[in-house]
């Protein structure tokens, strides 16, 4: 017998026809099942991933993991993050606890902290016993300077709660540096960390545009605070004195309590460091046409421009350089999207080609000095983003650059003899120029006139965390 294996002899047209259906049909429910398994599996990842904490960030020591104490013998104790979209109860209920001890334990600690503001990330410690999982003790850390204990009242059989002031020990130190390639990078030379940056340019924001005006062998010198609990660095508290070379020209701040209590930061003549203008509503940017006349980039002929333009990328914070009234808000061709503030003294600012308004901005609302009015775009008459500034005094526009803007709020006269003698003791530490730990017999006269407030207001106690 003859076996035939010529396909095509061997194999009617029709039966081809049918195989190759039958081929293409396995192969397409094959590529479905593969794609339907994909998605499972990037589906079972997103929800995964829906609800766990907030990593925290490296190099910060977890301030609740130094202050809790080793948990009792007939206690279990648990740390964990607060997930997205978690609530007070659900987190005790997830950690054992029964539904009814969880409302209760809600309604009792609500007087004293509304556990409605849990944040996403924020750690908690919980103790329950071991028997009943029943609820011993709840540590929260509310922000960087306080946290809520609760815990069960044993003779009422209801919770109590507390907040409380981490006790941080507070060290004062010198930092200096010479700029070589930009502020950033200076601090970070100087061993420190980067927040730092944005707490000095802060403190110059009325004096120097750090966009524009820093050049390299600038120098600076600070007197800082430094926060330790248990040894570990936390976090910075008061830039105390400050002193910055630009150019040849120092500017020196210093931070002053006055005997009413007040605390402010002044020129070493006792002028406010304040100013009735920031020198520039944005963070940080670039000059791409200055004020004046010009060649205008999109029709072709010169014209007078009346204001500045910033270049910076969309989405960029844009705040207002005074406090004042809004007077204007809307959206043409030419301005883009635009807002006008109307300042003391018949002065007027104004923002051009915003991508966004912010929140609650509109006409005859007050906005002050630093808010965040908007967001940087590319709206009307834009070749790129950037926000065009514009100052006027009187109907009168002016160069915004060139603005000698007038302190605000002087230092009392009352005080200015202590505060001339303060200054003179700050001057001579910071004339050091180099990181020293502060001899205590330098600064003790410096120390009696300053105090310490906590950043966030917080129930004082004296009651050792358990």
């Amino acid at each position: 017998m003859q076996i035939n294996f010529d396909f095509k002899r061997s194999v009617g047209s029709v039966e081809k026809r049918r195989i190759k259906r039958r081929v293409i049909l396995y192969l397409s429910l094959g590529v479905f099942i593969s794609v339907l398994f994909c998605a499972g599996v990037f589906t079972w990842e997103k929800i995964a991933k829906r609800g766990k904490p907030v990593p925290h960030q490296p190099g910060k020591p977890i301030i609740l993991s130094l202050l809790a104490a080793k948990p009792e013998e007939q206690t279990v104790k648990i740390e964990n993050y607060v997930k997205n979209g978690d609530t007070i109860i659900n987190i005790l209920e997830r950690e054992g606890v029964e539904h009814q001890s969880a409302y209760r334990f809600f309604t009792d600690v609500e007087p004293v902290y509304d556990l409605k503001k849990i944040g996403t990330g924020k750690k908690y410690t919980l103790s329950l016993s071991k028997e009943k999982n029943e609820i011993k003790r709840f540590i929260y850390e509310i922000d960087p300077d306080a946290y809520l204990e609760a815990w069960m009242d044993e003779t009422t059989d209801r919770f109590k709660g507390k907040t409380v002031k981490i006790p941080y020990q507070v060290k004062r130190q010198f930092i200096s540096g010479v700029i070589r390639e930009s502020l950033f990078e200076s601090i970070l030379e100087a061993g420190e960390r980067p927040e730092l940056t944005d707490m000095m340019a802060s403190l110059y924001e009325y004096d120097i545009d750090f966009n524009r005006d820093v050049r390299q062998g600038d120098s600076f010198a600070l007197l800082v605070e430094k926060l330790y609990l248990k040894g570990e660095f936390i976090r910075y508290g008061y830039v105390l004195a400050g002193q910055f070379t630009n150019r040849g020209t120092t500017t020196r701040v210093i931070r002053y309590t006055d005997p009413g209590g007040k605390a402010a930061y002044y020129h070493p003549d006792g002028r406010s460091v304040r100013k009735m203008f920031l020198k520039c509503p944005l963070p940080f940017m670039r000059i791409t046409s200055r004020y004046g006349t010009r060649h205008h980039p999109l029709f072709n002929f010169s014209a007078h421009h009346l204001g500045v333009d910033l270049a910076s990328p969309v989405g960029t914070r844009v705040r207002a350089t005074a406090s004042g009234i809004v007077t204007g808000k809307g959206s043409n061709s030419s301005r883009g999207r635009f807002i006008t503030i109307g300042h003391k003294n018949q002065y007027v600012s104004h923002y051009y080609h915003l991508s966004r308004f912010a929140g609650g901005i509109g006409p005859g609302k007050r906005v002050e000095q630093g808010q965040v009015i908007g967001y940087v775009g590319s709206s009307g008459w834009s070749t790129g983003p950037h926000l065009h500034y514009g100052l006027h005094k009187s109907g009168r526009f002016m160069n915004p650059l060139r603005l000698h803007s007038p302190s605000q709020e002087p230092l009392k006269k009352d005080y200015l003899e202590d505060f001339m003698q303060y200054t003179a003791r700050v001057s001579l530490l910071l004339s050091g120029s180099h990181i020293v730990d502060i001899p205590e017999s330098l600064t003790e006269a410096l120390l009696e006139s300053l105090s310490h407030p906590a950043p966030t207001p917080v129930t004082s106690s004296n009651s050792p965390v358990h």
